[in-house]
């Protein structure tokens, strides 16, 4: 009976010497929002990693899928070079097909942004992603003019604005205390939406870009979204560490409607690599294009349509034309 004492006590001892602790904050969360607030704006660089999944569902069509964002800023957020690696199942009335890409994006100013197309590809082929087409831009360097530049370098891409954003549109829900993120001591949050306080800062946003805002829309749109989130921030130095949220009930401009999971992991706050334009880039034109067999490029639809002699402008009117059909 001794020896089972005995035993049970070193089970006990054990359990209790291996369950992880907690450290609990001394510091209010609404102070730590406060001083990662601040931080941020003297966030100058920073290298990060986007993991997301989507549920896009739209009149048209539904896709599911998985992205991968591997990047880093600079220059207060002002220049980005990020790798994103797309896969997605899409349905639509056309038929079922699936799609996967790599892409790498250079952004050194609004005016100099680099593009390449490492790979993309539909299964099955579809007439926008014709291998021929494909062919033609991947994996080349190509430096775009303002109006060719992807709008996923202005809208998705993390920087010091959405940092900013974490700390002040967000209300805390539970304190989980200090853990370990990267080796760093961090304050630890479940976080959600605060839509009063979203609101104004999106306004507070489109004052500054001259921008049209209508607050009762926006305001009953974010009403509408469901999400839950989580935040890291460093207990030293108050840049934020991770975020992750979950949400669903997203509306979007075409009246659908997207649900979508991710994490940001930062690292080397104010100690990234320098961002360097790509070497040998290769202006972009949509005269591009037409190297190609017209049976190639175009929709059947338009290939007898072909005037002899295209500028650049007509070349591009042309283009947006073709992605009507």
């Amino acid at each position: 009976m001794r020896l089972h004492r005995l035993s049970l006590c070193v089970c006990c001892a054990l359990v209790a010497c291996s369950s992880p602790t907690t450290e609990q904050s001394t510091v209010a969360p609404e102070e730590v929002l406060e001083r990662a607030t601040r931080a941020v704006q003297e966030l100058e660089s920073a290298q990060y990693v986007v993991q997301a999944d989507f549920d896009l569902k739209t009149d048209a069509l539904s896709a599911l899928g998985t992205a991968r964002m591997d990047g880093m800023l600079s220059d207060g957020g002002e220049q980005l070079r990020f790798q994103l690696d797309l896969t997605s199942e899409v349905a639509s009335a056309a038929g079922d097909s699936s799609l996967s890409g790599t892409v790498e994006v250079v952004v050194i100013s609004e005016n100099e942004v680099y593009l390449n197309l490492h790979s993309l590809s539909s299964q099955p082929s579809s007439e926008f992603f014709r291998p021929e087409m494909i062919a033609a831009l991947a994996g080349k360097w190509w430096l775009l003019s303002e109006d060719n530049s992807p709008p996923i370098t202005k809208s998705v891409t993390p920087d010091p604005r959405l940092l900013q954003a974490q700390a002040q549109v967000v209300s805390v829900a539970r304190d989980r205390g200090i853990v370990q993120i990267n080796g760093r001591d961090s304050h630890h949050y479940d976080v959600a939406l605060d839509t009063e306080k979203l609101a104004a800062y999106l306004e507070a946003i489109a004052l500054e870009k001259g921008q049209e805002f209508d607050k009762t829309k926006t305001t009953k749109s974010l009403e509408e979204i469901q999400g839950s989130g989580q935040l890291w921030i460093d207990a030293e130095t108050y840049f934020v560490q991770k975020i992750n949220w979950v949400v669903q009930s997203v509306p979007l401009d075409n009246g659908g409607t997207a649900s979508l999971s991710f994490t940001v992991t930062f690292r080397n706050h104010n100690d990234a690599p320098a961002i360097l334009p790509p070497q040998g880039a290769t202006p972009f034109s949509p005269a591009i294009f037409f190297t190609l067999p017209s049976e190639a490029m175009f929709p059947e639809e338009i290939q007898n349509q072909l005037p002899s002699d295209l500028n650049d402008e007509q070349l591009l009117e042309l283009l947006q034309e073709m992605n009507s059909y």
